[in-house]
Order: C-alpha cells, then structure tokens, then sequence
C-alpha cells in the first residue's frame, strides 16, 4: 500500500514487487498514477474520500501463491468481479479441498497468457 497524497490519507494499492520501495505518486483530475523507477506500478481512478483503501487484485496475485487462502479472506478480493468464466469456475472450486490453490493457479497465468486468453481456456 502506498500512503495517499496530502490530506485525502488514501491508500493504493500497488504491484507486490513495489511494496517497500519509493514510488512517485501522479495526481490527476479522474486518476491516480504511481511510478517506480518511472515504469507504471499502479493506476487507480481517483478517490476522493478520505482513509480508504483502493484495491486493485491484480497486484496480489502473486502474493497468493504463498497464501492461496487470502483468495477467500482478504480485502482485495472480497468484491472481485472476475469475468463470468473465471468466476463460475472459482465458485466450483471452492468445493474443492485444494481450490484456492487451483484457483491461484489460474489467476497466475493471466500474467503470462492475458485475461482473454484464461478466459477463454476457462
């Protein structure tokens, strides 16, 4: 997570690879834009509330192969809207005794594959 900018004291989320390291923080009108060593470690559209926290799953993803039971209890997924194959295959896992693992699995080869392509396999 990345503390927010001036007084709104939001938090983004950001790639696992970026956590404990600076980042510049990109204020824009309808978005938040986060660098580190000026490549694009996150992209949030703006909020302007104040001490929330703004999810992006994908930036855990890679975290869950160590904790694959984070995909049924943490935050960032608790309202992941996956596309509707992903998602009704993840509802059959969770039958499954090694479904988070499976699951996991799945989600991590969108990074290598992209989402249309997992979709489609699923």
């Amino acid at each position: 997570m990345i503390r927010g900018i001036n007084s709104l004291r939001n938090k983004y989320s950001v790639i696992s690879t970026a956590v404990g390291r600076a980042v510049e923080v990109h204020a824009y009108a309808e978005r938040i834009v986060i660098r580190q060593d000026g490549a694009i470690v996150a992209e949030h559209a703006r909020c302007f509330g104040r001490l929330e926290t703004i999810y992006d799953p994908w930036h855990y993803v890679p975290v869950l192969a160590r904790k694959p039971g984070a995909l049924r209890n943490g935050a960032p997924f608790r309202d992941w809207v996956l596309p509707t194959a992903m998602a009704v295959i993840r509802r059959k896992l969770k039958a499954v005794s090694d479904g988070d693992r499976q699951m996991v699995s799945i989600l991590s080869c969108v990074a290598a594959d992209g989402i249309a392509a997992v979709e489609a396999a699923a």
